[in-house]
């Protein structure tokens, strides 16, 4: 027989399991009720406690809450002329809006891009901002080593936020011409969240004729060499920071306009047919395979609505939102497509807005821009 004391052992070694199961099983139910709880509420739950603060700035809970929220629409306008910046957010189908607050820290903001929840902001003297406007968190970056000529509309000299799905760093990548005028170089700096500084990390021949784009960890660009049979599209990969380059898919003629998106994922080449001079009347979009990064696959032909002759259209800003295909042909209009519908036009999606806009996919995230913010919130 077990004497009294070994019995008592007993039975504390089987409730510590017990109060440490039932302590797991509670965290686990509280895991999964985070999870479905929406981001901006998760934002105020983080100053309860330094428990629920540390679970939920954990980087495994952050990004498995982000694969589960569900994207918007971003329209980001500028209001010259009362000096401020707008952001709505179609919220669903019916044309829903709701604006998003974010503090004002320069004038003439524009979005460079949106990734993961954050947006990447600039002014016109080169100055950079992250902003999660879900948490109201920003973080002005350092100034970049080469600013000069840098605006909205500067093909040049832009920024583009991405993000490494293997270390879940997000990077700001920043490329800005050579030296020398009219050199075909183009240089680039990093600067990771988290760091002190922007790193270069050297240079690609060929000059980029618009802003870049963002997809699975890379960064793509065109390059001025577009209508000749030297095309090719210039690869940033921002986790191992080297420099790769794709050439355009074949074509019988690649006489009209042609930009970069990203679509269901994939890198994609939007070409608008007709000569420079002409008028576009159709767009095709060709989509890169993810696996060999050489195959394109015709996706899908659109007829554009009618254009003024002297309008220069390329279609820089396209999206795949809602099942549907959005497309900003001038700076207040927004047009949409349905690739489900037996019908291949352009269709307005909604009235012609008061300012001009940029439009950008968006998530409503809890993506945390500096690690240290909450814990000084709640100590």
């Amino acid at each position: 027989m077990s004497s009294p004391s070994k019995t008592l052992m007993m039975r504390g070694k089987k409730a510590k399991v017990v109060e440490g199961n039932a302590q797991l099983l509670c965290s686990d139910a509280l895991t999964e009720v985070f999870h479905r709880l929406p981001a901006r509420t998760l934002a105020s739950c983080r100053m309860v406690c330094k428990s629920w603060m540390s679970l939920l700035s954990d980087v495994h809970f952050v990004h498995e809450h982000l694969n589960r929220s569900q994207q918007k629409l971003l329209l980001f306008a500028n209001d010259r002329a009362n000096d401020r910046s707008l952001a709505m957010v179609l919220a669903d189908a019916n044309g829903y809006m709701y604006q998003l607050s974010r503090p004002l820290v320069a004038q003439t903001l524009f979005v460079h891009n949106s990734c993961n929840g954050l947006l990447c902001l600039g002014d016109s003297k080169g100055a950079v901002e992250l902003l999660n406007p879900t948490t109201g968190e920003s973080l002005v970056l350092p100034k970049p080593m080469y600013t000069a000529g840098s605006s909205q509309f500067s093909s040049c000299n832009w920024h583009c936020l991405g993000f490494c799905p293997s270390t879940k760093q997000h990077k700001i990548a920043h490329f800005y011409p050579g030296a020398h005028a009219g050199s075909l170089e183009v240089l680039c700096e990093i600067y990771t969240i988290g760091d002190r500084d922007w790193r270069q990390i050297g240079s690609l021949r060929g000059a980029p004729i618009d802003r870049g784009i963002h997809v699975n960890g890379s960064v793509y660009y065109l390059t001025r060499f577009r209508y000749i049979s030297s095309s090719r599209i210039n690869c940033l990969d921002l986790q191992r920071e080297k420099f790769d380059v794709l050439m355009l898919p074949p074509r019988k003629t690649y006489g009209g306009h042609c930009s970069l998106s990203e679509l269901e994922g994939k890198l994609c080449l939007l070409v608008v047919d007709g000569a420079l001079e002409g008028i576009p009347r159709t767009m095709d979009i060709l989509m890169l395979d993810n696996d060999d990064k050489q195959s394109w696959t015709h996706r899908y032909h659109i007829s554009l609505p009618p254009l003024m002759q002297s309008c220069y259209f390329t279609p820089r800003h396209t999206l795949f939102h809602d099942s549907k295909i959005w497309v900003q042909l001038f700076a207040r209009n927004l047009y949409c497509y349905d690739p489900n519908s037996n019908s291949e036009e352009l269709e307005i999606a909604c009235p012609e807005s008061e300012f001009p806009f940029s439009i950008h996919t968006f998530v409503e995230s809890i993506i945390p821009l500096r690690q240290d913010n909450f814990i000084k919130k709640i100590q």
